[in-house]
């Protein structure tokens, strides 16, 4: 009877993700959001990592490569879904000040994957995986409160705290 009861909630949580609520379709708790968003960026980096270990033997597996990367890339821009809700991201997305990095995101995923399942291409493959990377990290920067600005700011901070850290621990 436990599990039936799970098995409901797991099932229920699923209709109230899409359910056509007043909050466009997305009427998870605030905690259930952040648990979506963080296990959604935890499985993008996990098939980061997954990919980032095959790029010595790029040439032999680029097609495992590029599937992997591009789950990452999928995953993890995803998990924003969690957080406005899918249909807002959705919006958010195709808005004209988004639409470019819309377009070069999209377009960069299905090429990728065209070259790699499609065509065996190892060569045009990574410049469409090195793209899809570009533009994943404008997406991501994007995000960061005060855009570029917010992004130099916080890695000179992160910069300085490494040094410093560096310096105290290696007495250099």
């Amino acid at each position: 009877m436990a599990a039936a009861d799970r098995s409901s909630g797991a099932a229920g949580a699923l209709s109230k993700l899409w359910s056509n609520g007043k909050d466009d379709g997305f009427s998870l708790s605030n905690k259930e959001r952040i648990m979506g968003f963080f296990l959604c960026l935890a499985f993008g980096t996990i098939c980061f990592v997954m990919a980032f270990l095959l790029t010595p033997v790029l040439i032999v597996k680029s097609r495992k490569f590029a599937v992997l990367f591009t789950l990452g890339s999928l995953f993890t821009l995803g998990s924003f879904s969690f957080l406005w809700g899918p249909w807002e991201h959705i919006k958010h997305l195709l808005s004209l000040s988004r639409l470019p990095f819309t377009a070069a995101y999209i377009i960069s995923i299905i090429a990728t994957l065209y070259f790699a399942l499609v065509m065996h291409s190892t060569i045009l493959t990574i410049p469409c995986a090195i793209t899809q990377v570009l533009a994943l990290i404008w997406f991501l920067i994007s995000y960061i409160p005060g855009g570029t600005t917010g992004f130099i700011f916080m890695a000179k901070l992160f910069s300085s705290l490494c040094t410093r850290t560096v310096t105290t621990t290696l007495d250099v």
